[in-house]
């Protein structure tokens, strides 16, 4: 498949870069190159979407968010992906939250748009498939993950998927959000990420965590982040 010239700015997102150079031509006039802010909402539960995103160096999480208001993370959402998959799927609203975990730019689709080019089939849509289909690995194991996996294990792999989607090894995340994203107190999060220092696979600061050590983090974590990922790999290369 041929794509557009990677030289462009907005191919950092994998999903746009893999479309070729005709369809991503016809779809520009209607990308918008936006910054998202850390913890802002970008799909609300039971609500409209109105737009999709494709991140290009933010990183976004969706939430569940249960009756009393506690939250849980069920997957995050990168430069390798795109927000707004209810749309696709003749879906208008989705029960799950999803909100800016790194503040960063995106490119913000109608939501309109990006359903009429993907019932026109072709690449887009071949592209989009594929990707729905990550997202239900990745849900499945993160679900497993949440359930079976020690808190040191499963923030090791949410630290390589968070620095895998925006392409860094510096990420700003304070502990509050750690621990809404893992579903745990802020002092298990404080914990983990305490041991993990210690060991030098991180260095940890005010609202900075910055990875150290990639391979001995990926050693550290649960199996679940090298599933995922190669799985991704699979089908997108």
């Amino acid at each position: 498949m041929s794509t557009h010239q990677q030289a462009h700015p907005l191919s950092l997102n994998r999903l746009l870069a893999s479309l070729p150079s005709e369809e991503f031509k016809a779809l520009q006039p209607h990308l918008e190159q936006v910054s998202l802010s850390h913890g802002q909402s970008i799909i609300l539960p039971d609500e409209p979407i109105p737009f999709t995103y494709f991140p290009l160096n933010a990183l976004l999480s969706l939430v569940t968010v249960m009756e009393d208001g506690s939250t849980v993370e069920a997957g995050a959402i990168g430069r390798e992906g795109m927000a707004g998959l209810p749309i696709l799927l003749d879906a208008t609203t989705t029960p799950m939250q999803t909100l800016t975990q790194i503040a960063g730019q995106a490119v913000r689709v109608k939501a309109e748009i990006i359903k009429q080019a993907f019932d026109k089939g072709g690449a887009l849509r071949h592209i989009l498939q594929r990707y729905i289909h990550t997202t239900i690995v990745t849900g499945s194991q993160t679900a497993a993950c949440n359930r079976l996996h020690q808190i040191e294990a499963r923030l090791c792999r949410w630290l390589l998927m968070s620095s895998d989607g925006v392409g860094s090894e510096e990420l700003r995340l304070t502990q509050d959000f750690l621990a809404t994203m893992l579903g745990v107190r802020r002092a298990g999060v404080s914990e983990a990420a305490s041991q993990l220092q210690n060991q030098g696979l991180i260095r940890y600061q005010r609202g900075r965590i910055q990875i150290l050590n990639r391979k001995s983090l990926e050693t550290a974590s649960c199996e679940c982040y090298e599933v995922v990922r190669a799985e991704y790999q699979r089908l997108f290369g």
